[in-house]
């Protein structure tokens, strides 16, 4: 019985000084907020990096990109209805442009969308700058219309 004793103590001091180790050196996952606000974040700097001289297939690329990291981190779920049904939208209408496509070709798919959607998508971008753009979490100029 002492036997036993002594080594279930052994077990619990072992357990307490590993769980006490992998706390320390492990960092928690990233929400999907902050996936999402860091795609946002990288795209919006590469947009700004570009500036007004970025070539059609630069502008088609990060679109693509961003819309692509969208896709796979999902909305995030402080998101209203609205930005999310936007968030969907934005995507569908990014995974339809091809790869050679130029910024009108872009910009003509927005013009598909019924009123509803447009608000949506708005509200959808409404999000990204106020919960992804604010002076705590990024950039702080105010972002362009992407296709710019």
């Amino acid at each position: 019985m002492r036997y036993v004793a002594g080594a279930v103590g052994l077990l619990l001091v072992g357990g307490l000084a590993l769980g006490c180790g992998e706390s320390e050196d492990d960092t928690p996952e990233p929400t999907t907020k902050e996936r999402h606000c860091s795609a946002y974040q990288s795209f919006f700097s590469e947009r700004a990096s570009h500036g007004s001289d970025a070539s059609d297939a630069e502008v088609v690329a990060t679109l693509k990109g961003w819309g692509e990291d969208l896709e796979e981190i999902g909305a995030p779920e402080d998101m209203t209805e609205d930005a999310k049904a936007g968030h969907d939208i934005w995507v569908d209408l990014i995974g339809q442009v091809r790869d050679d496509a130029n910024q009108s070709e872009v910009v003509a798919l927005e013009a598909g969308l019924s009123g509803k959607q447009v608000a949506e998508v708005e509200e959808f971008f409404a999000y990204n700058d106020s919960e992804c753009l604010s002076a705590s979490s990024g950039p702080t100029d105010q972002p362009s219309d992407p296709t710019d």
